[in-house]
């Protein structure tokens, strides 16, 4: 099976990443960046490319039977409500869409729990639209990671506010409240999760499988032995 993951260098492709690399599963991992991770496994091939519109070609000319999304930001990072937009949902769409026409069968990305294309707060209508987007695309498999709040270690600040509540909420994790009320999440646990969400056995249908997971689903599937 071979994999492309875009997103590598933050929290949540960075943790993929590293347990894609721990299964014998994936015959190929081809990170996509815009600047270089320096990999240490001779798996994973890299191509640093800022250019969202040279996506398709790279799909195509890899063609990798699963793509991965962990890009993401937030309104602080990215300066303005309209470029977090821009890349949130427009940056994931082109890559989602150039999967598809590249005849991609497995599409992951990483959203958010709370995400509905209705909600009143900017990021998570966003992260719903874009889920909606996807979704349409009718992958043959489509799945979805609906994490809580993420928790580890990041090359960069996303933002007061939410530097401030992963210090909060990192020492709810494992705990009650972490687990059933506020669904504190480490990247980690969203990659461990990937990972064994794309291995499952896949239904033999010819109607499009759509698998979202979050909130305590997704932190039991991350701890399981299987």
């Amino acid at each position: 099976m071979s994999l492309m993951i875009f997103g590598t260098t933050g929290l949540c492709g960075k943790a993929f990443l590293a347990s894609a690399e721990k299964s014998n599963y994936f015959s190929s991992i081809t990170s996509v960046t815009r600047r270089p991770i320096n990999a240490n496994n001779v798996k994973v091939k890299e191509i640093v490319e800022k250019d969202v519109d040279k996506y398709l070609t790279i799909i195509s000319e890899e063609k990798p039977s699963v793509v991965f999304s962990g890009l993401a930001t937030t309104r602080s990072a990215a300066g303005s409500a309209k470029a977090f937009v821009d890349i949130d949902h427009g940056v994931n769409l082109k890559i989602a869409e150039a999967a598809k026409a590249a005849g991609v069968n497995t599409f992951v990305i990483v959203s958010s729990i709370g995400a509905s294309p209705l909600s009143h707060f900017l990021y998570l209508k966003t992260k719903g639209r874009i889920e909606e987007d996807i979704i349409a695309l009718k992958f043959p498999r489509t799945i979805i990671l609906r994490p809580g709040p993420l928790l580890g270690a990041r090359e960069g600040s996303k933002g007061l506010l939410n530097d401030m509540s992963a210090a909060v909420f990192k020492y709810f994790h494992g705990t009650f409240l972490g687990n059933k009320v506020f669904f504190a999440t480490k990247g980690s646990d969203v990659g461990e999760a990937a990972v064994k969400l794309i291995l499952a056995p896949q239904e033999e249908t010819t109607k499009p499988i759509v698998k979202i997971v979050g909130g305590t689903e997704l932190l039991s599937l991350a701890a399981s032995k299987n």
